[in-house]
């Protein structure tokens, strides 16, 4: 069976937990391609914390030409695993990339979840983007009201 959808590619400050950009792109766009339009040059976080398939010299030069610092997830390959050092570093970065899978958690569990029925580019465009707005209001009711809201 052939599925067909769009992806919600996020940003999101890492502190605090809001959606800062994101991208809706049709399934078939690889992740890694968003990278550069999920950049926010007015972060004041300099790191980028991402999983393995933004892995490779030609995000690491995008990172280092926009003035952020790379701690990407690194990759092991096919009789060359990761080095202890190297898995060490990985484990640590994963505590703070689970913020983003924190997000997609929440989608998948509450809100109607990750899916959409809707057909083309712009109503999942116009979906993702009021699913990615309540998100941020639910999150900072959350961290106002130091209360047990469900976000």
């Amino acid at each position: 069976m052939n599925h067909y959808g769009y992806k919600n590619s996020i940003c999101i400050d890492a502190e605090h937990g809001f959606i800062r950009r994101f991208v809706v792109t049709p399934a078939n766009i690889h992740d890694s391609q968003m990278l550069p339009m999920l950049l926010d040059p007015e972060n004041h976080d300099d790191y980028v914390w991402a999983d393995s398939a933004y892995s490779g010299e030609r995000f690491k030069d995008l990172l280092s030409l926009a003035g952020f610092e790379n701690r990407i997830h690194e990759k092991g390959s096919r009789n060359h695993p990761l080095s202890a050092a190297a898995t060490e570093r990985n484990s640590i970065r994963s505590q703070t990339r689970a913020r983003v899978e924190h997000v997609f958690g929440c989608f998948a569990t509450s809100k109607g979840g990750k899916f959409t029925s809707k057909i083309g580019l712009k109503k999942n465009k116009a979906w993702w983007s009021l699913k990615n707005l309540t998100f941020n209001f639910l999150r900072y009711l959350y961290l106002s009201s130091n209360s047990l809201v469900s976000i």
